[in-house]
């Protein structure tokens, strides 16, 4: 044996099964761990969207107006339906309010605005027209966006509940609300989208894989998914602290504080009027600054079908008060009738613009932007003519 060549022994080999052995154990129980804490944080999760979800069990006018329970009633009251509708209103609570103010004027026993679904002041000038329809069915919710019609309108419009006529409302506020994130933020959304239609929508809400990466975190973490409501929330209950002991939060900007208003139902005129101008104030900020050409795209999504299903459309401008027109900046409203204009510019479908209509004044307003029961009325001598010449066509 050469000199260079050196004797392994037994004891200089590496052990690699022994070595083996000896990692294992801390291996396993690191996967181990990973996996329990994964467990734990789907079953947490999982319980949170069973128990706690959003707004599934609370019925109090409250808790419809800051949850998701308006729209599941509505959807669930629309899904009921034993007659296929001739007449579906669409629309946030600009058109909600004034239907169901119009019938509660001669009816006091009427259901509350969120359970009332009808339009008897509607059908009884329909038929004195000469337009007899016999189901008018109101799928108005609250806060409704363009993208929130659009998904209303896909998902239960169809087969058969398709209406004659669908009368759809807008106005500035339903392409652009400074209170919302991002399309996904709505109540609706979050009642209407979920993993198994997901794919259908994912196209027009999510257009690239950031956003459908970060829905998809929404939808598996749920304090995540919530974190716009609670961010809010958590907004305005710092606000509140600070106006208890007389302080103006320097951290909040005057169309955060204002946004926190809401729509009141009850109150004296000057306080629903100046309540309604601070929540608007909130809603409208950097409207100017923003593209709305998402939310327009979801108008003519929902134009474009309801075409194809057979349905024709009333799309009607809504009025608004001068008081609300002039906190929109500069130009930005006519740049904005001209843009439905162009959107609404197909067949089987009327505009009825009636941003510049003379008729209305303050008197018809509940507050800077809800019609009242009068105010209602003189909208349907505009909506009622438009339909029936649809029907008749």
């Amino acid at each position: 044996m050469p000199a260079s060549a050196k004797t392994v022994t037994k004891a200089e080999v590496p052990d690699t099964e022994a070595s083996a052995e000896k990692t294992a154990p801390g291996r396993k129980g690191l996967v181990t761990r990973v996996l329990w804490s994964l467990a734990l944080f789907g079953a947490i999760n999982a319980a949170l969207w069973t128990f706690v979800g959003d707004g599934k069990k609370p019925q109090s006018d409250a808790n419809c107006w800051n949850s998701g329970a308006s729209i599941e009633e509505t959807i669930n009251s629309f899904q009921s339906l034993k007659a296929k509708p001739d007449v579906i209103l669409l629309g946030s609570s600009l058109v909600m309010f004034p239907f169901w103010a119009m019938d509660a004027a001669h009816n006091k026993q009427i259901s509350d605005i969120f359970r009332y679904h009808k339009s008897e002041e509607m059908k009884k000038m329909l038929a004195a027209a000469g337009c007899r329809q016999d189901t008018i069915f109101s799928l108005a919710v609250f806060g409704q966006m363009a993208s929130d019609a659009y998904l209303i309108s896909s998902e239960f419009v169809k087969d058969g509940k398709t209406p004659k006529v669908l009368v759809y409302g807008i106005a500035p506020r339903d392409f652009h609300d400074h209170s919302l994130a991002s399309p996904m933020a709505t109540f609706s959304f979050q009642k209407i989208v979920n993993l198994s239609n997901f794919p259908k929508y994912a196209g027009a809400f999510l257009p690239d894989f950031d956003k459908k990466a970060d829905w998809l975190a929404m939808h598996l973490c749920y304090f995540y998914g919530k974190r716009w409501r609670l961010q809010m929330e958590t907004d305005k209950a710092i606000n509140r602290i600070y106006s208890s002991i007389g302080i103006t939060d320097p951290n909040a900007t005057k169309g955060d504080t204002a946004a926190a208003g809401g729509f009141l139902m009850e109150g004296s005129t000057e306080d629903r009027w100046n309540n309604s101008v601070k929540e608007y104030v909130g809603r409208y900020k950097e409207i100017a600054e923003k593209d709305h050409a998402l939310q327009m795209s979801f108008l003519k999504r929902t134009l474009s079908n309801m075409r194809e299903r057979g349905v024709k459309v009333v799309l009607v401008n809504m009025p608004l008060t001068k008081r609300n027109l002039e906190i929109l900046p500069e130009g930005w409203y006519q740049g904005y009738q001209k843009e439905i204009k162009a959107v609404a510019n197909m067949p089987g479908v009327k505009l009825v613009d009636l941003g510049d209509a003379k008729e209305f004044d303050d008197n018809d307003y509940w507050d800077t932007t809800h019609l009242n029961h009068v105010g209602g009325r003189k909208l349907l001598n505009h909506v009622v003519p438009a339909v029936k010449e649809l029907i008749q066509q």
